[in-house]
């Protein structure tokens, strides 16, 4: 098993793209046991090489380069269909945080500053390449539910013309996939323009998440000239690649069965968006105690010799307390780094439960902002496991972020109620607020990524917003699954 995952490894690409040719040596020494390592001195061959096969699984990518910088490589890199995926993780000499903001903004995964540190390096590499082939695999998990889905399936452009489908579609329609490739949405159902115009406008103010449930009494066209009724969704996505149309088709002369078919399909999907958030989360407990525990205590190790060598050889070489007065200083900020790098990927607080979790975050955001923020909780918080836990931490974590970033707030009130068979959180704070349907077109991923963590909890979220208002994110989700529960 060791040598399998010794092979896998081996397979993963790593690109670094950097101007000074100490810093690529350094990474394809600290890497190249691991990886496979590529190199670049400037930005154009580094697009170059990311581009050309096979692609690197991570790009590690300095800002500060002549020419052609770090920000305009990794903007090439995301728009780009064919690399856009690859992880970039920034090598910089600025810690500044609008620099990290900017760079996060173009979508880089992670920032590793100078000089560099070997063990966090390869602790960030070896997340960001298990990251990537988690969403990889997913991903192809998520083609082949949408392939084998009990239920029709179209994606158009704009105008209608359908760009992908399913094996449904071709059965129930009768045509071949070639032939439904390119052809106007309108052929197979005429009606679906006036539903989606009707979709529009009614749900105007949930743009990118308007959908509606059309007349089960919606006319298919099949291939032979006959036709079937049909129950559709319509959706609008903006996506990078423009405006598209998605349809989900139900013949709804088997539509109880096909439901509850797609009800367990979407059962399906949430297990492995669940699958996907423990492992992550895993990964991040496991890399945080690594951090902790192995490089904290060689750095205090490092600390304890250097508070020695002054009465050990002070008297033999003059000017030495002073220089080690300046390395401890150096070895002091360190240790800080590792403690606050264990505590994003992993807050000990959470080996405590859910509550003391939350206080800690309180404090946390009371110690960076002069905002009142008031935490209560009410019932019983022993029936909640670990995993549930964590995404409701990172919920709230989220919150206050966005808080502390945009909402301008004087007071922030958390509340959780351990109600079962469900457990309710609420964040609200009395700041500018916002329009929600604004906010969805420009594509707030921290919005969307708390709604996901509640779907994956099975549960749901919702946002109360208005501007002049403040804003209420509200989370329930069951303390255990049913599933589980059901289970022996």
């Amino acid at each position: 098993m060791n040598v399998t995952l010794q092979e896998a490894s081996k397979n993963r690409v790593v690109l670094v793209v950097d101007d000074t040719p100490e810093i690529l040596s350094l990474v394809h020494t600290l890497l190249r046991d691991a990886y496979q390592v590529k190199s670049a001195n400037n930005g154009r061959k580094g697009l170059q090489i990311a581009r050309s096969e096979p692609q690197p699984d991570l790009i590690l990518l300095d800002i500060m380069m002549p020419g052609m910088d770090g920000y305009e490589v990794c903007t090439q890199l995301k728009q780009d269909p064919k690399t856009r995926d690859i992880p970039v993780i920034f090598l910089t000499a600025k810690s500044e945080t609008e620099n990290e903001e900017r760079g996060f903004s173009l979508g880089a995964m992670d920032y590793v500053t100078k000089p560099i540190g070997p063990s966090v390096l390869l602790a960030r590499v070896k997340t960001q390449i298990s990251a990537h082939a988690q969403r990889r695999s997913l991903e192809g998990m998520f083609k082949d539910v949408i392939e084998f889905a009990p239920v029709i399936f179209f994606v158009t452009d704009e105008e209608l013309r359908i760009v992908q489908t399913n094996a449904q579609a071709e059965k129930h329609f009768g045509y071949s996939r070639q032939e439904l490739t390119g052809m106007n949405l309108q052929t197979l159902l005429p009606q679906c323009l006036s539903f989606m115009q009707v979709t529009t406008s009614q749900l105007h103010t949930q743009p990118g998440e308007a959908k509606i449930d059309a007349n089960p009494e919606l006319t298919c066209l099949r291939n032979d000239a006959s036709s079937f009724p049909g129950s559709a969704t319509f959706s609008r996505l903006d996506t990078l690649n423009g405006l598209l149309h998605t349809v989900v088709l139900v013949n709804a002369t088997d539509k109880n069965q096909t439901l509850k078919r797609l009800s367990e399909t979407q059962d399906s999907l949430r297990e492995l968006a669940a699958i996907n958030e423990s492992a992550r989360e895993n990964e991040r407990k496991n890399i945080a105690r690594e951090v902790h525990d192995e490089l904290g205590q060689v750095m205090t190790a490092l600390r304890m010799q250097l508070s020695l060598m002054p009465m050990q050889f002070g008297a033999d070489i003059p000017g030495l307390a002073g220089s080690v007065d300046s390395m401890k200083l150096l070895v002091d900020r360190a240790i800080k780094g590792v403690r606050n790098i264990a505590t994003v990927l992993r807050p000990e607080a959470l080996n405590l439960g859910l509550v003391p979790a939350l206080e800690w975050l309180r404090d946390e955001f009371l110690r960076h902002n002069s905002v009142a923020c008031e935490f209560e909780y009410r019932g019983m918080t022993d029936p909640i496991d670990e995993m549930r836990a964590m995404l409701i931490y990172r919920i709230v974590q989220e919150s206050l972020t966005n808080i502390s970033r945009y909402a301008k707030a004087t007071e922030v009130k958390i509340l959780v109620n351990f109600s079962p068979p469900d457990v309710e959180v609420s964040i609200t704070d009395d700041g500018c607020g916002f329009d929600p349907g604004e906010v969805m077109i420009k594509k707030t991923f921290g919005l969307l990524g708390m709604r996901e963590r509640a779907l994956t909890l099975g549960g749901d979220l919702m946002i109360l917003s208005r501007p002049g208002r403040g804003t209420t994110i509200a989370v329930k989700v069951p303390l255990k699954r049913a599933a589980v529960e059901a289970a022996p």
